[in-house]
């Protein structure tokens, strides 16, 4: 557990201290990408990959990070007119993407079961794949899930840094 908590940590650090050099305004997109990068290159090493229950301990402070963050809720500004059009983009963000991901899973030739523990992951996260494994009662699609998911954290913080970029210099 030592070695877990002592990596996490390392990585914060490195994170963190790669920040340094950046203006302030750039400190959360610098550390999350470096996070997201050096998380993908810490799981290339074999030893850290053979670290027993740290699938659970990253569980655990994935649960208080979650919980932390939810806590800073801020009900009293809840501006119900602006919130439709949230819900209205999210919707429809939500299920074309769903729909394009099932045209290209049959065009493909994707078998189902993969199809439906990826989607679960990219709209849910990695951690509701094994649940979704146990339901449909196929424990060979758990490596599709969770693969998919851990290539779309990655790829996803670098893609979402770039687009904002992009769209802010709009």
């Amino acid at each position: 557990m030592a070695k877990i908590i002592g990596t996490t940590l390392l990585v914060v650090i490195a994170s963190a201290a790669a920040t340094l050099p950046f203006p302030d305004e750039w400190f959360m997109v610098i550390f999350i990408l470096m996070l997201s990068t050096l998380g993908v290159v810490c799981s290339f090493y074999s030893p850290i990959r053979r670290l027993e229950r740290s699938f659970d301990i990253g569980m655990y402070l994935i649960y208080i990070f979650s919980i932390a963050m939810a806590s800073m809720a801020d009900f009293s500004e809840l501006n119900l007119t602006d919130g439709l059009y949230q819900i209205y983009f999210l919707s429809i963000a939500v299920f074309g993407s769903l729909i394009l991901h099932a045209i290209i899973c049959r065009l493909l030739r994707v078998d189902a079961d993969s199809m439906i523990v990826s989607s679960v992951s990219f709209i849910n996260s990695p951690p509701f794949v094994p649940m979704m494994v146990v339901a449909l009662k196929n424990k060979r699609v758990l490596i599709v899930g969770l693969g998919a998911g851990i290539v779309g954290y990655a790829l996803g913080n670098h893609f979402g840094v770039i687009m904002q970029q992009f769209l802010s210099s709009l």
